[in-house]
């Protein structure tokens, strides 16, 4: 998916999220889509605004926003609608997804809560 990302392929990374890949994967450089360097951030916002279903969850020790290790005290979080590994300060916004069929507020990231308000990438 990044490879594809990083070269600018939407129907490739689109094919690739419907086949389950997780777009939180982070490479062993911890890059991922959400902080690979792009001139913009619409190839990313249509990725999101194209999700149809809940996605896997990203793992890991540290939250992929601000990358503080999590401990018993520093809990983890998924954003429930990228479902990227976050922490509760990088994840305060929640609101329903109906996308998804969540009807209840759910915890998401900053990046999702600004696609899912302002419908980015339509």
């Amino acid at each position: 998916l990044l490879l594809a990302y990083m070269h600018g392929n939407a129907e490739l990374c689109k094919a690739l999220l419907r086949c389950g890949v997780c777009l939180a994967t982070t490479n062993n450089y911890g890059v991922s889509v959400f902080n690979y360097e792009t001139p913009t951030k619409q190839l990313l916002f249509s990725l999101l605004d194209s999700l149809e279903s809940e996605p896997k969850w990203a793992e890991g020790d540290v939250c992929s926003e601000c990358g503080a290790k999590f401990t018993l005290t520093m809990r983890k979080h998924h954003c429930r609608h990228c479902g990227r590994l976050v922490c509760a300060r990088c994840s305060e916004q929640t609101m329903p997804i109906l996308k998804y069929d969540l009807q209840k507020a759910v915890r998401v990231c900053q990046i999702c809560s600004d696609v899912l308000t302002m419908g980015h990438g339509r």
